[in-house]
């Protein structure tokens, strides 16, 4: 076997070969490689990487291709090329494990503060590269902006009301959707500015929208209008109403490879749906409040919800009758929770002004608490883990966002400067950045 290119995935650590198989077709094997750490023995791991892929290019020729004549290749270019692969391979696994090493950024600085919006600002987002972020605002607009200089490459202006969700469509990044309280979601060029389509049919303010994980030619949308909805990009019509929630629907994710759905809903519930069949699957029920987030960890194998009934659960989708596990120690409302890249951790924050980390490895029946993050004196809204999952970053209505050691919950930084709340707060995909947003219309850039 010949790779053609190795392609490197540093968060979580993964790689993907792009080779051609006997037939002279060309696939991409990915491989996940969330257990490489610092001390793997990286040469047992190439071989097995490579043996696996070797066995994918075994093809069964059909009928037609034996009774044609082709040249044989010879057994010692075959030899060569494992060998040529096999040296890729451990350069490849050794530069990520060299990312693994990098040390962690603890110390921020601030370095641009953008306040070109006039009104509060809603959510943010960085690019792949870190490069570009979006900002939403109660302006009506959404604005891309240099993350080096801070200057606004585009104002994307045409909402009739609040801009509250933004998003590209990573990895690409060439385009950008958002979502407006004025009942419709846009797709814009990244690069121009453009505004490519306009997606109608909720009846009630949008408040999360995403792109397919995949190809990106699909948009899910979530409405207070208690449904969420699948849009075709290039057309722009609606492929899907998912109506099943019986109240607002405030969250709509895609799990990895796009084929599952997962929203939230202040009817208590939230609710997994086969994109391919159209319907809804599971509907995971124990909270007896409103949902304020739901999201999947990286494999697509568990699922986190938080509620205003002050717990989190975790829940295994083989088994969704009841949930995996329940967490029950914030005083008070539970408004975010997160995975890190790896999914072997979860991040709760709460108007009891703490957050906390769950370890997710024990075998225990009881999720064991890594660490409690108290500091801040007002509710904290929302909260992220930086790439590697060494650090937590927390946003405040107490005007602050705070940064954290995971493992012991020590305070690092409290990054102060806001007037107003911080609503929204984002790692770059390196983890050398850092965007907090808040309703004093403004937001920073920290490195």
């Amino acid at each position: 076997m010949s790779a053609n290119k190795i392609f490197l995935r540093y968060y979580p650590p993964g790689l993907a070969i792009n080779y051609r198989t006997a037939k002279g077709s060309e696939r991409v094997r990915h491989f996940d490689l969330l257990d490489l750490d610092s001390k793997t023995d990286i040469v047992p791991l190439a071989d097995k990487i490579l043996l696996q892929s070797l066995a994918e290019t075994e093809e069964e020729p059909s009928d037609e291709d034996e009774d044609k004549t082709s040249p044989c290749v010879p057994a010692s270019c075959q030899v060569t090329s494992s060998q040529n692969t096999f040296s890729a391979l451990k350069q490849a696994l050794g530069k990520l494990q060299r990312k693994l090493r990098e040390p962690v950024k603890k110390k921020f600085y601030l370095h641009k503060c953008h306040n070109s919006h006039i009104l509060p600002l809603t959510n943010v987002c960085f690019d792949r590269t870190g490069e570009r972020c979006l900002t939403g605002s109660y302006d009506r607009t959404c604005h891309v902006i240099n993350t080096q200089t801070a200057e606004v490459e585009h104002t994307l202006t045409g909402h009739d009301n609040v801009v509250f969700s933004v998003g590209f469509n990573t990895p690409k990044c060439d385009k950008i959707v958002t979502g407006s309280f004025d009942c419709t979601a846009k797709v814009w060029s990244a690069s121009s500015g453009q505004c490519l389509c306009t997606l109608f049919g909720h009846t009630a303010e949008l408040v999360a929208t995403e792109f397919h994980p995949l190809h990106g030619q699909a948009i899910a949308t979530a409405s207070m209008d208690g449904t969420a909805r699948i849009y075709d990009v290039e057309t722009a019509h609606e492929l899907q109403q998912l109506t099943h929630h019986g109240a607002e629907v405030i969250a709509a994710r895609f799990n990895r490879d796009g084929q599952m759905l997962l929203t939230g809903s202040f009817d208590h519930t939230a609710a997994i749906w086969d994109t391919r069949t159209k319907s809804c699957c599971h509907q995971l029920r124990g909270h007896s409040a409103e949902l304020s987030n739901c999201v999947w960890n990286f494999s697509g194998s568990l699922i986190a919800t938080g509620s205003l009934d002050h717990t989190a659960r975790l829940w295994d989708i083989r088994r969704m009758d009841q949930e995996l596990h329940l967490v029950s120690k914030h005083n008070d409302e539970v408004l975010d929770v997160a995975f890190d890249a790896t999914g072997r951790l979860l991040a709760t924050c709460s108007s009891d002004c703490t957050a906390r980390v769950w370890s997710l490895d024990c075998a225990s029946e009881q999720l064991e608490m890594l660490s409690l993050m108290a500091g801040h004196s007002d509710e904290v809204s929302k909260v992220c883990f930086s790439p590697s999952g060494c650090m937590l970053l927390t946003g405040s209505a107490d005007n602050t966002a705070r940064l954290w050691l995971t493992e012991s919950g020590h305070c690092s930084q409290v990054l102060a400067g806001h007037e107003a709340e911080v609503f929204s707060c984002a790692y770059s995909y390196a983890g050398d950045a850092i965007l907090t947003a808040s309703k004093d219309n403004t937001c920073r850039f920290w490195r």
